[in-house]
């Protein structure tokens, strides 16, 4: 096995590598980069979140601060290693998609306190599986994994949906065209043969999206302008509560996260050194997630993973540097302190956030797809995915099924991966496996 490793070659050419310092005149601009590519994912469920709890745009704001500084210091946790906390490989952290509609849904029946809480709870879980990963990796295996993915993928794209049909004036043709022009954009932007318009699409689609509201009147630059020059984020700023419900559905979220980012460096290390990734790097990564999301509770963020994406600027544009990305991290907090920064995200109209989330939370389900393409789709296999995805989404899709069950029992299997990751588990755990 050592000797097949050694005789594959990366999948693409490596202009940086790992250990490269550039000139800061090229290191700033390649770390921006990788800003651009996960900036929009960053700030999704902030603002779900505050349009959901009818915040403030103050309020809004702050969630999004606290989004940008968890990014960024996590990302330098990420990127250090310390302690054998973190992969030591250049991977962007950032909030994570995944946790979208089960936080949404959680915050609906016990208020945002429950969502931080949980958070708290399950990232002391995914800190602990890192801890014991040959143990685990047993169990959540990549058809647990695909399964969980891409039930989450297909519950959120009813809420990007709903985004981009406006809670103002829904469903009204400016509402429909702004966001279709935004989708319209971020295909347009990635089919691009230039690296940095394809690897930022999506920011891209949201500023074109953000310049036709200011043209067509739905957004005005008032908050803005009364939005102060600094300010810093001050942690604890939501009383926190521990719902047993709220823990236990969260707790199958960070199982799923956890699947993600051991393919997330998997897919780093085989594409910038045609390599596989040491079990160290694996577990570090996995820890550094599950402590990052212990710190983003307490700095009122929401849980963070690894993100994708980036792993696709790395092999985009042949730039493996743990400097460079580390420069990224710096940038993410000082844009945490301009509360102006912040404000200026936060007074984006749902439409234009709506056409982004579609292709975003569409892109959830196909890394789901892509997972489950990855194993042997036997007829033991295809049972399992069919169950679990069946129960799982059907639940989601009509919650007044459960609606004479206890309360917090309706929490767990009307959140879409709850009862798929259980279901999933114990067929996997129960059948026999096919020769």
């Amino acid at each position: 096995m050592g000797d097949d490793l050694m005789s594959k070659q990366p999948e693409n050419d490596i202009l940086y590598g790992i250990n490269d310092k550039p000139a800061l005149t090229k290191s700033i601009p390649l770390a921006i980069q990788h800003i651009l590519a996960m900036f929009a994912a960053n700030a999704t469920l902030p603002l779900l979140m505050a349009a959901l709890l009818d915040f403030s745009i103050e309020e809004t704001a702050l969630l999004i601060q606290c989004a940008l500084l968890v990014a960024g210091i996590t990302t330098i946790l990420q990127v250090s290693r310390v302690r054998k906390i973190g992969s030591g490989l250049p991977i962007v952290m950032g909030t994570s998609n995944a946790f979208i509609s089960t936080s949404l849904a959680i915050a609906t029946d016990f208020g945002i306190g429950a969502v931080l809480g949980a958070s708290f709870v399950g990232g002391l879980v995914e800190f602990f599986i890192g801890h014991h990963l040959r143990f685990f990796r047993k169990i959540f295996t990549p058809l647990i994994g695909g399964i969980v993915v891409l039930t989450i993928g297909i519950t959120l794209i009813p809420v990007g949906v709903k985004q981009a049909a406006g809670s103002i004036n829904t469903g009204s043709p400016t509402n429909l065209l702004i966001a279709a022009l935004v989708l319209i954009s971020i295909i347009c932007f990635h089919q691009s043969k230039h690296t940095f318009l394809k690897s930022s699409s999506i920011l891209l689609g949201l500023i074109l999206g953000y310049v036709v509201s200011l043209l067509v009147g739905v957004m005005e630059f008032t908050e803005i302008t009364k939005s102060s020059w600094f300010s810093i984020p001050l942690p604890y700023q939501y009383q926190w509560s521990f719902e047993p419900a709220a823990i236990f559905t969260m707790i199958f979220m960070y199982l799923a996260s956890t699947i993600e980012t051991i393919g997330d460096v998997a897919a780093l290390t085989k594409g910038a050194e045609g390599r596989e990734p040491t079990e160290e790097e694996v577990a570090g990564a996995v820890k550094a997630d599950g402590l990052s999301s212990c710190f983003a509770s307490i700095f009122n963020a929401f849980p963070n993973t690894s993100y994708s994406q980036n792993v696709g600027v790395v092999s985009l544009t042949g730039v493996f540097s743990k400097h460079i990305v580390k420069i990224g991290g710096i940038i993410l907090i000082i844009l945490a302190l301009v509360p102006k920064v912040s404000t200026a995200i936060s007074v984006m109209p749902e439409p234009v956030l709506g056409g982004a989330a579609i292709a975003m939370f569409a892109m959830v389900a196909v890394s789901g797809i892509k997972l489950i393409q990855d194993i042997n789709l036997n007829s033991r296999n295809m049972l399992i995915i069919t169950i679990s995805l069946g129960v799982g989404v059907g639940l989601n899709l009509v919650p007044e099924a459960t609606q004479q069950l206890p309360f917090n029992l309706q929490v767990v299997l009307t959140s879409g991966v709850g009862p798929a990751a259980i279901i999933s588990i114990f067929l996997n755990l129960l059948l026999p496996e096919e020769h």
